[in-house]
Order: structure tokens, then C-alpha cells, then sequence
């Protein structure tokens, strides 16, 4: 037992050393070119400056959009930034967040590893298993793609998940308490962290435990499983539930427009326009390449005489090119008649899906031996095959040499962008014009934006407090007055004088700023964003749900130590 834990630490020293060895290129200039990463940058910073001031779920971002505020975080996974902001406490001389945020990426790659490790160990050596789950990190989506190119950030931390999801499911069926409970809060992590690889898990993950030879077992496995996915989401509402129902205060149609449409972002057609060609060409290389990888492991595999492992390897494989037909334009029926799916925005997402079944399938194939023997098919194709790996992995030397070694940004142009920190175009309150939103424009918009402005000149006013809930304001008005806040009008902002019996009629003005009038005299107005309908409902549901959980697990705690 001691020589099997000795190995276990050695194997996930070595994944973690992987992991630390592929991310050094981001650790010598912190500040990537990757797609998104400025982006994540400003989410990640005014995140952690909000949630060390105490707000514990920072939705409204009070300094977004040139200090207008901005609703990101109402609809924007939070998971991740939480860890972000943890590791922000180890670097109290990191003023951008830029370095605790390449440190979350990292730690997200090495964990992913790791679960990738234990979950390939159902299947297969814990030698292989640890080499696989070194190549599930290096993998050109997860590696080049994801961390260096785009920095998508959220589906760095996808990876993570689903193979501790998919683990944890086959625990299940041992019928303890203590796996569905598990399994409920892995499932929750995923859905708290990105919901468009959740869409693209879910169906894999419910065919995958309804996969069960036994039918003797399916209506317990099924129960079971149903209990875990009931819990996770209700643990997750108190995210997805006003993310979901509140996108009309929003500009979301521009999430899924022009270059951002499913049917703009197909492989093999070329993007419709705004992406690079190269960038595509990559994407289509990658996908055709791992998926005919897996396609020959499965060849290999074909000796297997273990009835389980066979329709283990079938299903995977099933994944395996259902993943790689919905990146194509074969697939796009099945967007047209999935209408959620085209939430997903770009089709060869599914890579994430298919590079967590591959590797799978490469585990599966090797599942009956301690070193590599194919019998039936000698050296060569073995040989052909790891060469072909070998290609796919060094194409990131090739296509990602400039992201990951040269391309980066500069410390000023981060500190910069930070100070007007738009949000993306879809993340726009509903009430503000276009055209004051624009990148050019809003810097202009809050320079001539007083924080406080009246219609009547003799009005005074004092700011006793400026938070991104809560705005208290002294006033002096000589007459009627109507203020106007350097504040984005949002629903559930309300307001009283002088005591909560006196309402405001909070509306937004013609620009989306906050509005309301005030009547002569000296008063303190009080305006506090309230929690919205969507909100308290995904809060309740929450509490209720994370209540179960913790009255389950003590009482399996109980039972278990009685």
C-alpha cells in the first residue's frame, strides 16, 4: 500500500511538473496576447478589489465601463475568479491582477491533470494513466488553443471538472451516500464556472451512466445520478438561474451575431469574417488530426477481449466523432432544431468534448497491458500512430510559437485599458445608446459625466457613500431638482429620502444613467440595487439546496462513525 501511495505522489509530481514546464513561457511576461485575456485581466481585477471590500458576490462591477458600473457578473461565471482572487492574497505587489490570473490558468492546467490521472486510472496502468494525462494537458486545444491563443479562461477550468464529474459517476454506483454527494458538488463547480461547456457535457455525462450493462442497476444508477444533478443545480441557482432569466436587461443579441453566429464558425467552411484564416485552418488541422488519433487507437484496441472495456471504447468513440461532426458543416441541422446549442456560439467548442474523449479512448486502448504491445498488428502502425502524436503535439512549436513565446502585451497598455475597463459589447444595459458605449466614445462620455448633476444650478449635493450597491447622497435643493448619476441604470435600483417611507422613482435618462427627482429642501437620498426577483429566487433555492447537501453529509458522517 505504502509502494502504491509512493508511486501516486510520484506520478502527480510529475503531472504537476508537466503542468508548470508548459505554462513557464507565461510566467516570464505574465502579460499575454491571448484573445480574451485582457478581458479576463479587468474581470478578474475589479472582481478581487470588490470581494476583498467585502461585497461576497460581486455582480455589479462599480468601476467597469469608466465608472458607470457594469452588470458583467450577473451573468458571468464566478468560479474561477474566486480562485483567482484567493491567489491574489500571495501576490499583494500585483496591482493589475494579471499575475494572479496566470497563476489561476496554471493551476487550472496541473488539476486538470490530475483528475484527467485518476479518472484514466478506471481504465488503464497508473504509468499510462499519468502519461495521458500529461498529454490531455498538452493537447493543442487545451494547451495552444486555450491558454496561450484565445485565454479562455472559464474553459481552462472546464477541463478540471469533467473528468473528476465523470470519475465520481462511476463511484455512484457503489450506491454510497458520500458519491452522490460528491458527484453534486463537482457538477456544481462546472456549472458555476462555464455554461456552454456544461450544455456540451451534459448529454455525454447522462449517456454515459445510462450506459450500464447491468439493467438490473439502471433504476438505482439513475436515481442516484438524478438526486446529484438536482442537488448541483440547485446549489448553482443562486448563478444560472437570474443568468439565465434576466438577459432582456442586456444586450445579448450580440453575443450571437455577426462573427459570433454558429453558423459563421464551422470548421473546414472558413470563418464567415472577423477571424483569422490561419486560426481556423489550425482549429480544423487539430480536430480532424486527434479525432483519426482516436480512430487508430480504437483500431489497436481491437484484441481487447474484456466485454466492459469494449463497450467502454464504443462509447467514447461515439463521442469522439459526434464531437468532431458538430465542429463541421455537416452537423448544422442540428443546430438549427437544438436552439440552446446555438448558445455555444463557435461549434468547435465541441474540442473540449473531444479532447477529454480522446484521451479516454488512447487509455482504453492500452486498458489490458502494463507496456505497449499492439500483437495483432506488430511495431509499424504503433510506430505510425505515436509519430502522428508527436505532429499534433509539435504544431504548437509551429502555429503557437508567437503566442506562447513572443506575443505579448504591454504593462501600460493593461494599466490603460484598465481605467475606462469596457465591458464587451454584450454586457451593454439595455438603456444605454449604442453610441455613447463605443470604445472611442464612453472615455469622452464619463470625462463630460459629473458623478452628480442637477437641472437646477442652486442644487448642492455631498457624497456620503458610493458603493456598487448602495449610493447615499446629502442634498440641498432650493427647488424641485431632477439628479443624474455617473451610474448605469440597471433594474432593482430603488430610492428614499430621508426615511425608507419616502419612495424615489428611480428611471434611467435618456443616456441610461440613473435619474430621480428630488424635492426642495435638505434631505439624504438613499439608492440601494436590490436584489432582483431572479436573484432572491436563485439565492432561496441555493440555501435550500446547500442545506440538503450539508444535512446529508453529516448525516452519512454520523452513520459512518457510529
Amino acid at each position: 500500500m505504502s509502494q502504491e501511495r509512493s508511486q501516486y505522489k510520484f506520478h502527480l509530481a510529475l503531472i504537476a511538473g508537466a503542468g508548470l514546464l508548459f505554462a513557464i513561457p507565461a510566467f516570464i511576461n505574465v502579460y499575454l496576447a491571448g484573445h480574451d485575456f485582457f478581458f479576463h485581466v479587468m474581470f478578474s481585477h475589479h472582481f478581487t478589489e470588490q470581494l476583498w471590500q467585502g461585497d461576497l458576490y460581486p455582480r455589479w462591477m462599480q468601476q467597469m465601463n469608466a465608472g458607470f458600473g457594469s452588470p458583467i457578473f450577473f451573468f458571468y461565471a464566478p468560479l474561477p475568479y474566486y480562485i483567482t482572487s484567493l491567489l491574489s492574497l500571495l501576490l499583494p505587489g500585483d496591482l493589475t491582477g494579471a499575475s494572479a490570473l496566470i497563476f489561476s490558468a496554471t493551476l487550472a492546467l496541473i488539476a486538470s491533470g490530475i483528475t484527467a490521472y485518476f479518472w484514466l486510472r478506471e481504465f488503464t496502468s497508473s504509468k499510462f494513466a499519468m502519461i495521458l494525462a500529461i498529454v490531455y494537458m498538452a493537447l493543442p486545444y487545451h494547451l495552444a488553443v486555450d491558454f496561450y491563443i484565445r485565454f479562455a479562461f472559464a474553459e481552462l477550468w472546464t477541463f478540471v471538472w469533467m473528468p473528476l464529474i465523470l470519475l465520481l459517476s462511476l463511484k455512484i454506483n457503489d450506491g454510497k451516500l458520500s458519491s452522490i454527494l460528491w458527484l453534486a458538488l463537482s457538477l456544481a463547480l462546472l456549472i458555476l464556472t462555464h455554461l456552454p461547456t456544461l450544455i456540451i457535457f451534459m448529454t455525454v455525462f447522462v449517456g454515459h451512466f445510462l450506459f450500464i450493462p447491468d439493467k438490473t442497476k439502471r433504476k438505482i444508477v439513475f436515481a442516484h445520478h438524478l438526486i446529484a444533478i438536482v442537488l448541483a443545480f440547485g446549489m448553482s441557482a443562486i448563478y444560472w438561474l437570474p443568468a439565465i432569466t434576466t438577459q432582456e436587461y442586456i444586450n445579448m443579441k450580440n453575443m450571437f451575431a455577426g462573427m459570433y453566429h454558429y453558423t459563421n464558425n464551422f470548421l473546414l467552411t472558413g470563418p464567415g469574417y472577423g477571424h483569422s484564416t490561419i486560426l481556423w485552418r489550425y482549429l480544423t488541422f487539430i480536430t480532424v488530426l486527434l479525432s483519426s488519433l482516436a480512430y487508430g487507437a480504437w483500431l489497436f484496441s481491437r484484441m481487447q477481449t474484456h466485454l466492459a472495456i469494449r463497450r467502454e471504447l464504443n462509447y467514447w468513440l461515439v463521442i469522439v466523432f459526434l464531437s468532431f461532426l458538430m465542429t463541421m458543416p455537416v452537423s448544422s441541422f442540428v443546430w438549427e432544431w437544438i436552439p440552446v446549442l446555438q448558445k455555444l456560439q463557435f461549434p468547435w467548442r465541441f474540442n473540449t468534448m473531444l479532447t477529454l474523449a480522446a484521451v479516454t479512448v488512447f487509455a482504453l486502448a492500452v486498458s489490458e497491458h502494463e507496456d505497449i504491445q499492439f500483437l495483432l498488428h506488430g511495431r509499424k502502425p504503433i510506430a505510425i500512430w505515436l509519430l502522428l502524436l508527436g505532429v499534433l503535439l509539435g504544431s504548437e512549436l509551429v502555429y503557437g510559437f508567437k503566442p506562447i513565446f513572443i506575443n505579448r502585451m504591454g504593462h501600460e497598455n493593461i494599466t490603460k485599458y484598465l481605467v475606462t475597463s469596457r465591458s464587451p459589447l454584450e454586457y451593454r444595459p439595455y438603456w444605454v445608446p449604442a453610441e455613447r458605449f463605443s470604445l472611442g466614445k464612453i472615455g469622452a462620455f464619463a470625462a463630460a459625466t459629473p458623478q452628480v448633476k442637477s437641472d437646477q444650478t442652486e442644487t448642492s449635493w455631498q457624497i456620503k457613500k458610493w458603493q456598487p450597491r448602495s449610493v447615499v447622497l446629502a442634498v440641498n435643493a432650493v427647488t424641485e431638482s431632477q439628479l443624474t448619476l455617473h451610474h448605469f441604470y440597471y433594474p432593482g435600483w430603488s430610492g428614499f429620502i430621508d426615511s425608507p417611507a419616502t419612495q424615489l422613482q428611480v428611471k434611467p435618462s435618456a443616456t441610461g444613467l440613473i435619474q430621480f427627482p428630488v424635492p426642495a429642501g435638505q434631505h439624504e437620498v438613499t439608492l440601494t440595487l436590490q436584489p432582483l426577483p431572479e436573484e432572491r429566487a436563485g439565492i432561496a433555492i441555493s440555501f435550500a439546496a446547500i442545506l440538503v447537501w450539508l444535512v446529508l453529509g453529516i448525516f452519512r458522517f454520523v452513520r459512518r462513525t457510529s
